[in-house]
């Protein structure tokens, strides 16, 4: 059974108070640091050799809870520890805590002030002698020729003579003028008059219909998607990373963004990651299976009894109408595309609000139970799925030879 999966698989069957005590034990081992794989030992008393010798400390740890657990290094670690709770919880109680001694002796040491103290210096003060300036008497102007008298100035007078009335040849001008300007203006004007004057013939005016526009014809942009082929499919940051965004299961559909590097880049309803080429089919065949058949299938093979409801009403509610229909869940966890609600016998994955898929836990269910349904959509060594035109239906088999099934609306 995949890492992933066994992580759900025990969050399905422990309680809250359980994972915080055991994360308070971790957090508290691992200090300011260590390896994983020491770590490990000091709890359990066993070693497993596949753990990282990278050291990480207690604030990683916090951290990485709080993250949403995506960084892969801490997963098998995590859930290693979280199978043996018991023998790890038990071990912890056992060990006598005693209160660390503090031997440190402070020593005072004297503090020695140093008087300083400060010369003073003599002001000294500089005056400015201040220039005495020369004043001269200036000299009176003399201009160089001499101003003549006012008898003299009384020659070169102009006599001023009354102004001559002018002549009144302007008014014969002007009317020359007008009379030209009329003139003209009728030689120029005439046609235009006798154009007025003729009698006018209607032209008659034909309506054409005007022809209807043709409608524009809309092209909707053509979305391409990809279906996981395998289960527990890993969804990178970035093509060839390490860091995981989201686990997959098989049968889930992205949306294509962009292909690089052996791996295409999908659309995770608000982010986005990277998955290899090799793990996804652009190719999904559909099946004549009806809707009514594959409900008939799941009330009939599958304990229902934990949800009191008919299945179709759960997915049309948000989490605070499935609190008020089933109670509260003893449990939650989110990743970076789901919420996730763990009832006794199952959980529900809520997206954007809403529920979109009934997980149950624990059936036993064989693929051979799903052999009425006909001709599976996808089938590999661990899983299998079915489609309706509403819902999906797919098996997941574990290496411990539990099952688990899911129901989700397409």
């Amino acid at each position: 059974m995949h890492v992933s999966e066994r992580l759900l698989q025990l969050y399905a069957d422990t309680n809250a108070t359980t994972r915080t005590k055991l994360q308070d034990v971790i957090k508290q081992n691992l200090g300011d640091g260590k390896s994983l794989s020491m770590s490990f030992e000091e709890l359990t008393g066993t070693t497993l050799e596949s753990l990282p010798t990278e050291e990480k400390s207690g604030a990683d740890f916090a951290a990485w809870i709080k993250d949403g657990k995506k960084d892969a290094t801490f997963l098998p670690y995590y859930v290693s520890l979280l199978e043996m709770h018991e023998d790890v919880l038990n071990k912890e109680a056992t060990v006598p805590q005693s209160a660390p001694i503090d031997k440190t002796t402070v020593k005072k040491t004297p503090i020695v002030e140093k008087a300083s103290g400060s010369a003073s210096e003599p002001t000294v003060v500089e005056t400015q002698k201040t220039e005495e300036r020369a004043t001269a008497a200036k000299p009176r102007y003399t201009p160089e020729i001499p101003v003549p008298s006012r008898a003299e100035r009384a020659k070169y007078q102009r006599t001023i003579e009354p102004a001559r009335p002018r002549r009144k040849s302007g008014k014969w001008i002007g009317v020359l003028f007008l009379l030209a300007l009329l003139i003209g203006g009728g030689y120029i004007g005439y046609p235009y008059v006798m154009d007025l004057l003729e009698p006018k013939q209607e032209a008659k005016v034909v309506e054409e219909t005007p022809k209807p526009d043709p409608e524009p014809v809309v092209q909707e942009p053509e979305t391409n998607y990809v279906w996981l082929a395998s289960k527990n499919v890993n969804l990178v940051s970035e093509p060839n990373g390490t860091t995981v965004t989201y686990i997959g299961d098989i049968g889930d559909r992205y949306e294509i963004l962009k292909e690089q590097d052996e791996h295409v880049e999908v659309n995770l309803d608000g982010t986005t990651a990277w998955v290899p080429l090799d793990s996804v089919t652009t190719e999904w065949p559909t099946r004549d299976l009806t809707d009514s058949a594959l409900l008939d299938w799941v009330n009939t093979n599958l304990n229902n009894d934990w949800l009191g409801e008919a299945i179709p009403d759960f997915f049309a509610m948000n989490e605070a109408a499935l609190t008020e229909t089933i109670g509260a869940p003893y449990g939650r966890e989110t990743d970076a595309l789901n919420d996730y609600a763990f009832y006794n016998g199952g959980f529900f994955v809520i997206q954007q609000d809403k529920v979109h898929a009934i997980d149950w836990t624990n059936t036993q269910t064989t693929r051979e139970a799903f052999s009425p349904l006909g001709e599976p959509v996808l089938e590999t060594d661990d899983a299998v799925v079915y489609e309706s035109e509403t819902y999906s239906l797919r098996l997941f088999e574990g290496t411990n030879g539990q099952t688990r099934v899911r129901l989700t609306e397409k």
